[in-house]
């Protein structure tokens, strides 16, 4: 029993040390904060997803293709889970701050191991709690009929298939460490590891949606759905696809099936997912046993190879334009430093690779399926509208949010942020170089997401797209300005190290609640423009955001004494 005690207060405070709830929890009462914008952002994030969820299921429900949200849903959160593991096996197994500490303290190996990966599931299961169980229990009240079983199903799935993907994440994670050794920079060790670990895990699934199912698995899978499907011919190629992708962990297809049957015998598929993910934490605490000790003292001992070049003094003597060279000198901290690049870049590059492939494997099946089951009169009404212009460029202002870099455009330079007052730039010049960062990779969103939508509807009008860059960019800047006088209003400049200035950043709620302003203004013009033309709809959001972007570029200059007064 004090054994068990002692597990349960060491990863209480590994949880404290490896993510931050000061905001959420009250310190005098221990209890939730209802004055933290970070409770009332995860609860409008958790209304939000109950939203969509409740819309797509109807849609699905209406044309008899309920249970195709569940294989969606499940090869999504396979995804997920995955992404999150390497990033959190990475920074809370092997290169957390605590660690060093904690190998001082009377701890075992095996002790130490198991806290650090109940830290890794927790975390996970806590973007579960919002995020995922929202919609499946959605799923639950518009189409189950047992609903008490199946909320005890849906917990139990979850769980039993988190356990299961994260832990598979972190066995081959062991080997694919051992193997990048040679590389002697931390940071840009962390950087290829989970590059490598994301193309083992990603890649053969998700060629999976490429591949055409054969008739034999066709059946298999409509054998799944009701008779009374009315576009059944039609819908074999989305459901052979995602089928086959969820197939390759297995686990995930057993999750499809146990929630699709909701029945006594979904308990036997439990049992199946409870025997893999015993196995996979057998293999994982076994080799882990011999080998996390040794790759925590090997990873701490891990240094910045510095090489002896030849100094060219006519080269670095040479006079530079200086607003170049402080452009190239915050591109060079963001690229060159892989926690940040981590943060900024590689993330965007998964995000925006998961969109783009999902969207050229099923929209086509999608438009086809629409195609040869609308009568020709009606298929003439259908059109490119200002609600899917604003549906696209709502789309591409989630994804800028995944890269936050003006967020941190002062604070990830901590005390040194100082240097600013000295550079012989003027303040409202650097902070529009300061945003350079942001809006070159806002340019890289809207280019791929553009050009894969063109490519998939090559109907939509070029000019539109033209519009949908333009509308963007305007929203790439405003964006950007924002967080960075954020970041100057509230600069977080005592950070212990570069993992500390992103993940326990006060400010990261905000670029939230900006994109969602943002989301909500492009709402409200599709509502109050529906009888207008498509073109004039569009001239008065470039006006709006526009006036918004000209107020922000006068306030910028009417406070610009007192942009940096914050930090000098």
């Amino acid at each position: 029993m004090e054994k068990i005690k002692s597990t349960i207060n060491l990863l209480k405070t590994m949880l404290h040390t490896s993510y931050d709830t000061t905001s959420l929890i009250d310190d005098t009462t221990n209890k939730l904060n209802k004055k933290s914008v970070k409770l009332w952002l995860l609860i409008g994030v958790c209304i939000l997803v109950i939203y969509l969820s409740n819309s797509v299921i109807g849609e699905l429900k209406d044309i008899g293709v309920e249970a195709l949200f569940l294989e969606v849903f499940f090869l999504l959160l396979q995804i997920i889970v995955i992404f999150q593991t390497i990033l959190l096996g990475l920074n809370v197994m092997y290169f957390s701050e605590d660690i060093e500490n904690y190998l001082y303290l009377p701890i075992s190996n095996k002790k130490l191991q198991f806290t650090k990966f109940a830290v890794v599931m927790s975390i996970i299961f806590g973007t579960e709690l919002i995020i995922v169980i929202p919609s499946l229990y959605i799923y639950g009240i518009k189409i189950v009929e047992n609903i008490l079983l199946y909320d005890i199903l849906v917990v139990v799935v979850l769980f039993l298939i988190s356990i299961f993907l994260a832990t598979l994440v972190l066995v081959l994670m062991i080997p694919i460490m051992r193997i990048f050794r040679f590389i002697k920079n931390k940071y840009w060790y962390q950087t290829i590891v989970a590059l490598v670990m994301t193309l083992i895990m990603i890649t053969p699934m998700t060629t999976q949606l490429f591949l055409k199912p054969s008739n034999m698995e066709v059946e298999q899978n409509l054998s799944y759905y009701e008779e009374n499907i009315t576009q059944e011919e039609n819908l074999t190629d989305i459901i052979g696809k995602i089928t086959k992708a969820n197939r390759y962990f297995v686990v995930s297809q057993l999750g499809v099936e146990i929630l699709k049957e909701n029945n006594l015998n979904s308990w036997i598929n439990i049992l199946k997912l409870l025997v893999l993910d015993i196995i996979v934490l057998i293999i994982y605490f076994v080799i882990g046993k011999a080998t996390y000790i040794k790759d925590i003292l090997w990873s701490l001992s891990i240094y910045d190879k510095k090489k002896k070049n030849k100094v060219n003094l006519n080269k670095k003597c040479k006079q530079k334009n200086k607003m170049v060279a402080f452009i190239k000198n915050d591109i060079a901290d963001i690229l060159k430093n892989p926690t940040f690049f981590m943060h900024y870049i590689y993330n965007v590059i998964v995000i925006l690779s998961v969109i783009i492939v999902l969207s050229i494997t099923i929209i086509p099946t999608i438009k086809q399926s629409i195609i040869e089951n609308i009568d020709v009169s009606e298929l003439s009404t259908l059109s490119f509208d200002f609600a899917s212009f604003s549906i696209i460029i709502g789309i591409i202002q989630l994804v800028f949010t995944v890269s936050p870099i003006s967020l941190t455009g002062i604070s990830r330079y901590g005390k040194n942020a100082i240097f600013f007052k000295y550079i012989p730039i003027k303040l409202t010049t650097q902070f529009r170089l300061k945003n350079i960062p942001q809006l070159t990779i806002g340019i890289i969103i809207m280019t791929a997401i553009l050009i894969t939508i063109h490519s998939l509807f090559p109907e939509i009008n070029q000019i539109y797209i033209i519009y949908m860059f333009v509308i963007g960019m305007l929203l790439n800047i405003i964006y950007s300005y924002i967080l960075l006088l954020i970041d100057l209003k509230r600069p977080q400049l005592n950070n212990e190290n570069e993992i500390s200035v992103i993940q326990q950043n006060d400010n990261k709620l905000f670029k939230y609640i900006v994109t969602a302003i943002i989301c909500v203004i492009l709402w409200y013009l599709q509502q109050i423009t529906k009888e207008v033309q498509i073109d004039i709809a569009i001239y008065i959001e470039i006006a709006v955001f526009s006036v918004i972007l000209l107020i922000l570029e006068f306030i910028i200059n009417k406070k610009k004494d007192k942009l940096y007064e914050k930090i000098f």
